[in-house]
């Protein structure tokens, strides 16, 4: 009879257990996208304003050349889109003036990724939006304390020497290194090579512990033969020690 009895309460129980695991994972599947991400400018955008979108909302975006931004979330959404506002002439026999926001730039979110760093730059041509925004993963599994990333934006196959490490790195190819940094943190010296092993480029990088450096490098300005090295760099901050409690027994 006991036997009986326990069948029919598994039996009675397991539709629910099962409607609450689904109704679980549907509460969850609406928190797709739902990341934080921040956002760097190395030159002057021609726009007095920028706002991103969130929702309905168009919410303002500061930014700072050479520097990261603030934090901003972003939830709900496939994509980082950037918008200018323009105020839209009134009907005529009216006097109010409308706010209109126009897109001007857009970059998809990366699966499975929680923390975005965009890199947004005036496009040299007229074609699509006039901004063009590269995203990438800025989680600490993927770009930890300690390390560099370097990322091509030359045409060419670029080597890089620096830390003790050398690698290829393709046009448009990102590649993270981990150089071994003295407890007080110190300037490494970085080459950089074209595939023919002709030095481009110089240059001694300071490498923190608590630090993480993202290197662009881009091709040399108008009227110049040197590679132009970006910098956007980081500290990871550190959680304080837990503080104990006083012994009461003392």
């Amino acid at each position: 009879m006991k036997n009986n009895f326990m069948l029919t309460l598994i039996l009675t129980l397991l539709p629910l257990a099962t409607s609450i695991t689904m109704q679980a994972k549907g509460d969850n599947s609406g928190e797709t996208g739902a990341v934080e991400f921040t956002c760097a400018v190395w030159e002057h955008l021609p726009y007095p304003e920028l706002f991103y979108r969130q929702g309905s909302e168009h919410l303002p975006l500061v930014l700072s050349e050479g520097q990261r931004s603030k934090v901003f979330p972003l939830k709900k959404a496939e994509s980082l889109e950037l918008f200018t506002r323009k105020d839209k002439a009134a009907a005529a026999g009216t006097s109010n003036v409308t706010l209109e926001y126009e897109l001007i730039g857009t970059a998809p979110l990366l699966k499975g990724v929680k923390r975005m760093l965009y890199l947004i730059e005036s496009k040299k041509d007229a074609k699509g939006l006039p901004l063009q925004i590269l995203g990438i993963d800025d989680s600490l599994e993927k770009f930890p304390a300690g390390s560099f990333r370097f990322i091509n934006q030359t045409q060419d196959l670029l080597r890089i020497e620096f830390g003790g490490t050398i690698c290829e790195l393709p046009p448009g190819a990102m590649e993270l290194m981990l150089p071994e940094i003295p407890d007080a943190g110190g300037f490494l010296p970085a080459i950089i090579k074209n595939a023919e092993g002709r030095n481009l480029l110089e240059n001694r990088l300071l490498a923190q512990r608590l630090g993480r450096e993202l290197v662009i490098i881009k091709p040399p300005a108008e009227g110049r033969t040197e590679l132009v090295m970006k910098f956007l760099s980081d500290v990871i901050p550190v959680s304080p020690p837990p503080v104990k409690k006083p012994d009461s027994r003392k």
